[in-house]
């Protein structure tokens, strides 16, 4: 797909900041039943940073250590890192990711849970806990179709030995469940972020990307989440799927035909993301490209699901206005006969 390169750093980042309950409640739910939300999580970026061990070879889209507050204890705080991380796994990138982890394990504890320790036990065996402070490890592999649910980094010689654990969410395993997903976006935004890094990473024709794209915006609508939640998930969305400059007027199209459809007005503050990608809007050249986008939005999504078109096809799009061509785009969506678009 010809297009600018894919960035998936600032979505994860920004979802995370956004959605961090929500992403903790689909990709790590045993830590969430743990945690009072009613307290709202810190996040420890700044801090983080200067902990971090040397790049890996394989990218990071996010790090974050969120500072949160326990359910069964008062005066206890969990601090959690999150690594996102894409590329695929192998033997030697897994046994270095869980010594990484480790890295940043000690060096997060020794910078914040050190000097809370406490001795526990009796006199011929003492363990140190931390007072008052847990620490939780999760790391989340997008590009990854399965593996270990768990990671251990391990050293012994003798009696001396080291055991690290932590959890691993592989991503793509999702791809088998994706109506779960859907069901779950009902009540969990977070699964619009996962399904658009699935779609990203499965849809590479610019075409294709478009179609998939459009679906998930109608899905996103379609759940009726409040205006400034629909607001960031789009924002996020529509980084992560990114398509190239020539087919961003046809997805505005959609995204408008969709809006009105469903009667959600928040068009506004999608035509400023429109504007900063310097769209003429309101120009007499503006709305010829809008028509033309849609009439191309049209076309790809009538011979993606229906193949080769016939010529009678070519006719009507071309002597239709931009608002009929946005409603026969709708209908392509669900329509069984290429017939049935254009009743």
């Amino acid at each position: 797909m010809s297009t600018q390169a894919t960035d998936y750093d600032s979505p994860w980042k920004e979802a995370l900041n956004y959605f961090f309950e929500d992403f903790v409640a689909l990709l790590a739910p045993e830590l969430h039943v743990l945690i009072d939300w009613s307290v709202a999580p810190v996040f420890l970026d700044t801090e983080l940073q200067a902990l971090a061990p040397d790049s890996p070879n394989g990218r990071r889209y996010a790090d974050k250590l969120v500072k949160l507050h326990r359910l069964d204890n008062g005066q206890a705080w969990v601090l959690v890192h999150v690594e996102v991380e894409s590329g695929p796994p192998s033997g030697t990138s897994l046994a270095q990711l869980a010594q990484r982890m480790f890295t940043y394990f000690y060096r997060i504890w020794d910078r914040y849970v050190r000097q809370k320790m406490v001795g526990v036990g009796s006199s011929d065996r003492i363990e140190l806990e931390a007072r008052n402070t847990s620490f939780y490890s999760l790391v989340i592999l997008t590009s990854s179709t399965g593996g270990p649910s768990v990671l251990v980094h391990r050293q012994r010689l003798g009696k001396c030995q080291m055991c690290f654990r932590f959890p691993v969410v592989h991503l793509r395993r999702w791809e088998d469940d994706r109506v779960s997903l859907v069901d779950l976006a009902a009540l969990n935004p977070f699964a619009l972020v996962v399904m658009a890094q699935l779609d990203a990473q499965a849809h590479h024709g610019a075409s294709e990307r478009l179609l998939t794209k459009v679906r998930l915006i109608r899905l996103l609508f379609q759940h009726r989440y409040d205006r400034r939640r629909i607001q960031q998930l789009f924002r996020i969305i529509d980084w992560i799927m990114c398509l190239p400059k020539d087919l961003e007027p046809a997805f505005e199209q959609a995204v408008g035909a969709i809006e009105t459809e469903l009667n959600m007005p928040y068009v506004t503050s999608i035509e400023r993301l429109g504007e900063a990608r310097g769209l003429q809007k309101g120009r007499e050249e503006g709305r010829q490209e809008g028509r033309n986008s849609a009439a191309r939005l049209l076309s790809a999504m009538l011979e993606r699901r229906f193949g080769q078109l016939p010529a009678w096809v070519a006719t009507r799009i071309a002597q239709a206005d931009t608002a009929t061509l946005q409603g026969w785009a709708l209908k392509a969506l669900d329509a069984e006969r290429l017939e049935a678009v254009f009743d």
